[in-house]
Parts: C-alpha cells; structure tokens; sequence
C-alpha cells in the first residue's frame, strides 16, 4: 500500500504506486481523502457503448463505469462517501500514469476546491522570496522556459500544476515533467537515464499535442476511449522525469507568496500587462484544457463531494481564482522565438 500527503490538505491511499505523488510519499496513517483499491474485474459485460452506470440506492453516492469489452476492458467504480474510493480493475492499474491524469488528478482538483485551495495548471518558480507563476497550452515551450529559469538561480516549486492559496500563497507539486525529445537532447543528462533519443522521438510524438488532440477526437466516436488510452500508454509509456533528474542541483521550495502571472504564447514580440477579468478567462482556459480528457467530460456531472455537484465547485474554483489573481500581477509575453525565459527576466530585473 503506497500513502501520500499532500501539505496535510488531502491524504491519498492507493494499492497502486502513483509516481506523481512521489514527493508527498509518507507514513502509513488511516482515514484517507481519496483512496485507490484494484479487483481483477468489475460488474458487466460486452456492450455497444461506453456506459456509466449510477447507484444512489444508499447513503453514498456511487457510479460505474465501463466500456465495450465489459470486464475485459477499462472499468472503475467511483463511491462519492466520506470519502472518495475509486476501484480500478487490473487492465487499468498497468497503466499509472492513466490512472493518475485521468482519474486520480480530476477527483483532487475537485477536493482541493472543497477545502478552500485551488489546483492550478501552471508552473511555479521562486526566487529571492518572489514567486511567479507561468501559464500555457500544452506544448507551448513552458517547460524548457522552466528548466532555463531553475538553471539561472530559480528554485523549482512545480511544472504543471500549483496549489493555490488565498490570497497569494503557492504550495509546491513537483510533478515529473513531460518533456520533448528536444528538451531530451539538451537536458537530460545521459548517465542519469536509460533512454535514447530514438525512443524519446516516438515517445514524445505519441504524447505530443498531436497525440492528445488525435484522442480527442477518437474519444467523440463510439470507441473504447479509456480501454484505448490505458493500453497505449502502457505500452509507450510517456516522456516524465523529475525535475532532479534533469538538474541534479535543482532546489525544490515548499512554498511562496506569489506576486505575478505570465502567460506564456508563441506569436509576435511583445509583453502586456492583462486586466484581472482577462487573466481570469486565460487561466480557466488552460486549466480546462488541461483537465479535460476522457472520460472526465463523461463524468463530470456525477461528481459529488461534501454535497456539491461539480459544476458547484468550479463555481467556487472561479470565485476563488479570481480573488487571488485581483492581488498580483497579470502579464501576457509573446514570443514567436521562445525568448520568454529572456523577456520575464529583463521585465522582473527592471522592476526591482
């Protein structure tokens, strides 16, 4: 059994080692947030279409999921209790990293809400006691703008998502980072992995923005998406690897107080300063995008927790956004070059 405590906010039990969770690995304790169990099967059998079947006969609230090949196929249980048990079934516990993103990563966003906090997609650095956050689609360059920032004096807090709490407090989640077959050749060391550039190709093309955009699309077809998905990426695995890995002598901070936001796109040559309403549509957007993949669309309006629906919660999520994005700075730096590493650190050394 593998336990994760996540700053004391939300403890995650699971049966199944979730290697985005690595840094909040913890002692055995009881009373889980979240907890992950896995059965060899589940109820149903063959069907014509994916399917979720929901249960309020008791005092929790219950669905099942599964797709055409029945028990042979993706299927997981979610009981909204006390707390949340998710029950996957074996074919999807030989995928972590579908577990993580598609089930485990959606059900925390939605308890982080609960609690007060926010589950950002963003990156987030620090230096002299100054945090910033930086936001973008997938696939934009933020993560190599990372790796440059954390290689000239930053310390590193996350990649991919922030916890965010009012009214301007970012917790860390050092995530592994998805990284590009470029980023591979320029920064990864070789003693420190056993992969190659060939495999981080097809790798990197498999879960690309291309990729994602594929699935999709096949996901809007009456396809066993999640059977589909656990599959492939059991077989190609993705392209993560600790921020440690990548730079040995990267220095993970727990948190900071944040004081600006940079949105990061790839066009023209120019670094605006944003009205909160207009961060506020940007970060959404990208945290929608980000979170939204099959089967959470599926999903989305059976989730409950503490008596909210989940449509409730990214009300709050949204109120509580904006209020904390009212309190910093909010900046759009476009680069059809990639220079926002270069742009963000002669704007920050000239405010100073």
């Amino acid at each position: 059994m593998y336990y994760y405590n996540i700053h004391d906010i939300i403890k995650v039990q699971s049966d199944v080692v979730l290697y985005e969770l690595e840094y909040f690995k913890s002692e055995v304790f009881e009373n889980p947030d979240l907890a992950v169990r896995t059965l060899d099967s589940l109820p149903g059998g063959l069907r014509i279409s994916r399917k979720i079947i929901e249960d309020r006969s008791t005092n929790s609230h219950k669905i099942l999921y599964t797709e055409h090949f029945g028990s042979l196929g993706a299927q997981f249980s979610i009981n909204f209790g006390e707390k949340i048990e998710v029950i996957i079934n074996k074919l999807i516990s030989k995928s972590k990293h579908v577990l993580y993103v598609n089930l485990v990563e959606p059900l925390l966003r939605f308890l982080f809400i609960s609690r007060g906090f926010i589950l950002l997609h963003s990156a987030c650095l620090d230096k002299n006691e100054s945090g910033l956050l930086m936001s973008a689609p997938p696939d934009t360059g933020k993560t190599t703008t990372v790796l440059k920032c954390v290689k000239n004096g930053f310390s590193f807090l996350s990649d991919d998502m922030t916890i965010i709490k009012l009214p301007n407090q970012a917790m860390c989640f050092p995530k592994p980072m998805t990284i590009s077959s470029h980023t591979f050749k320029t920064a990864v060391s070789v003693s420190n992995t056993r992969d190659t550039e060939r495999s981080m190709r097809v790798r990197s093309l498999v879960h690309s923005k291309t990729g994602r955009s594929f699935m999709h699309k096949l996901a809007k077809l009456n396809v066993p998406i999640f059977t589909i998905n656990t599959l492939g990426q059991s077989i190609v695995r993705p392209p993560k690897y600790s921020i440690n890995t990548i730079l040995q002598d990267a220095i993970i901070k727990k948190v900071t107080r944040v004081d600006s936001l940079y949105f990061l796109k790839r066009e023209g040559n120019e670094f605006i300063q944003l009205d909160t309403d207009t961060a506020l549509d940007l970060a959404v957007e990208n945290s929608d995008d980000a979170f939204i993949f099959p089967p959470y669309a599926e999903l989305l309006k059976y989730i409950t927790i503490n008596g909210k629906t989940a449509l409730e919660l990214l009300e709050e999520e949204k109120k509580l956004l904006l209020a904390f994005l009212s309190g910093i700075s909010c900046y759009m730096v476009k680069s059809e070059t990639r220079a926002w590493f270069n742009m963000i650190s002669k704007y920050t050394e000239n405010k100073a």
